[in-house]
């Protein structure tokens, strides 16, 4: 697993490869040009089969196209509400940081994770996929192995964002919350969408902290 930080926005994309063949897979791919990761892949000789999204903001899915572009045959994998944000026409991005007027949109989300029992394979490792509602209405957190990807559910000894605008819900994120440490191991290591790497037992206090004082 290697991570890579999108730019402008800071955030992370993951990369994780097959132990038994070249196979791998993107997650929030969210800078507007995917060079450093896309390079990464031509020169391993690696099969990018999946690119997964956790949720529809723009910095954790803008490098979409970009890798498609490059790999036509990866599967674009998103929850349906991810999928239908994601195909409408913004352009505030573009014109925010490039002062650029291009819209932009994901039209072919191909694996809509509800349609498959909320898995896939890496190697006939199974990929799980649990929905997490809170910081957006339209998000998952994604396990494999001893990995845990939050998105932006989780985020290290960071209070959450919580934006009305994108179906955000305190009451929603404490049930996901709940739900993240009571279903996998105190071990288990987190890959947020923001800043480092963390176990899932380092933040259990902050979280209590957190819902006793909202």
């Amino acid at each position: 697993m290697i991570r890579f930080i999108n730019k402008p926005v800071s955030s992370n994309a993951y990369l994780l490869i097959g132990n038994r063949s070249e196979n791998c897979i993107v997650i929030d791919p969210g800078s507007k040009e995917q060079t450093e990761l896309k390079d990464y892949i031509v020169n391993k000789g690696l099969c990018l089969q999946f690119i997964i999204l956790t949720h529809e903001h723009f910095d954790h899915c803008w490098g979409t196209n970009y890798l498609k572009s490059y790999f036509p045959n990866a599967l674009v994998v998103s929850t349906v509400k991810t999928a239908k944000w994601v195909a409408q026409e913004l352009n505030y991005f573009n014109k925010l940081y490039y002062n650029d007027e291009t819209t932009y949109s994901i039209r072919n989300v191909d694996y809509l994770v509800e349609d498959h029992d909320m898995s896939l394979t890496l190697d006939d490792y199974p990929i799980r996929f649990f929905e997490a509602k809170g910081h957006t209405d339209k998000g998952m957190c994604v396990y494999f192995e001893n990995y845990l990807f939050t998105g932006d559910t989780m985020i290290k000894d960071t209070k959450p964002v919580l934006k009305k605008r994108y179906g955000a819900s305190k009451t929603e994120l404490r049930q996901t919350i709940d739900t993240i440490f009571s279903k996998f191991p105190e071990k288990t290591i987190v890959f947020p969408g923001h800043g480092d790497c963390f176990m899932l037992f380092e933040m259990k206090q902050f979280y209590i902290s957190y819902f006793e004082k909202h």
